[in-house]
């Protein structure tokens, strides 16, 4: 055997060699949200953690609810993990989770502006889709406000909403509403927070709750600071971020809810009051974390949502 043949048949081998060894200690793909490596993005100084997985130019870009994390989202992970045309990012809100808890002021913009420093990083230039679950669907309606045109696709799931009685309305009923909605802020400081926010767990429970979520809610929601919970909370009922002259929301939206969560009978009207093209789903008996309890219906509707937002 010549030289030159030889040289070319051990560069081959070595190229197949290194082949095999790279597909070996190639890092094994997660099977799971808690097994996806933690990532970190910076807003102001403040570090917030974050996950990502899948290399499609649509992001789903998931967002917690008060007191909660990105677990909240297992059921989505294994899901839409291996759709290739995706790519989801979870997060943890500053204050939540894996991320830095300064003092400071939780408001709706400050969330948003943490989410975005996550997408400019994770998602840059992509398709984004926002799924926002309980607290995290303001959130994600205040991204689509302070971020016009970056949004093509908004999933609320049991949103938190402030709808304030108009202007024009008599002082008493909106007196009443203000001091309803200030009572259950003031629920979260002082000395019985805990406890309010385990009562709070309670109620978010459904006829048929699986306990595991129960659980998982009762171990981490009372974890969170008593500086943060209170922020969160005060800021959430502000008027500021309710006034009608903010608008609707210009982007095809999916309203998922749950008549445990005490929606009035006109729901759906008060939505397409607030979402230009709505498309809506209303649960009876399901508790608060829909995408968990109902896990197969719910990523059944959020794929055929995803799927005409292309």
């Amino acid at each position: 055997m010549t030289t030159k043949r030889k040289l070319i048949i051990g560069i081959t081998l070595g190229v197949v060699l290194l082949a095999g060894l790279i597909l070996v200690f190639r890092p094994a793909a997660p099977r799971s949200l808690a097994e996806a490596p933690s990532q970190y993005a910076q807003a102001d100084g403040v570090r917030i953690h974050y996950k990502t997985v899948g290399k499609g130019r649509k992001a789903l870009v998931f967002v917690h609810g008060f007191g909660c994390d990105m677990n909240v989202w297992g059921k989505q992970f294994e899901a839409f993990h291996d759709v290739d045309s995706l790519k989801l990012v979870f997060v943890d809100l500053p204050g939540y989770g894996g991320s830095d808890k300064p003092h400071t002021d939780y408001t709706l913009s400050y969330f948003a502006s943490a989410v975005k420093a996550v997408v400019d990083v994770a998602a840059p230039g992509d398709e984004l889709v926002l799924v926002g679950h309980s607290l995290g669907t303001p959130v994600c309606r205040q991204f689509c406000k302070d971020y016009p045109g970056r949004v093509t696709g908004l999933c609320d799931v049991d949103g938190v909403y402030c709808l304030y009685p108009p202007e024009d309305s008599p002082a008493e009923e909106r007196n009443a509403y203000e001091a309803e909605v200030q009572a259950f802020a003031s629920m979260f400081q002082g000395d019985s927070v805990d406890e309010n926010i385990r009562l709070f767990v309670y109620s978010l429970a459904g006829e048929n709750t699986p306990e595991e979520i129960g659980t998982y809610a009762l171990e981490i929601m009372p974890r969170t600071p008593e500086y943060v919970a209170y922020s969160t909370m005060k800021n959430l009922i502000d008027p500021r971020w309710w006034a009608k002259e903010e608008g609707t929301i210009d982007v095809p939206s999916l309203i998922i809810c749950t008549r445990n969560s005490g929606i009035t009978e006109d729901n759906r009207e008060q939505m397409e009051a607030l979402y230009s093209h709505i498309t809506y789903w209303e649960l009876t008996t399901c508790g608060h974390f829909i995408q968990w309890e109902e896990s197969e219906a719910f990523n059944s509707r959020l794929s055929d949502f995803i799927n005409k937002t292309e």
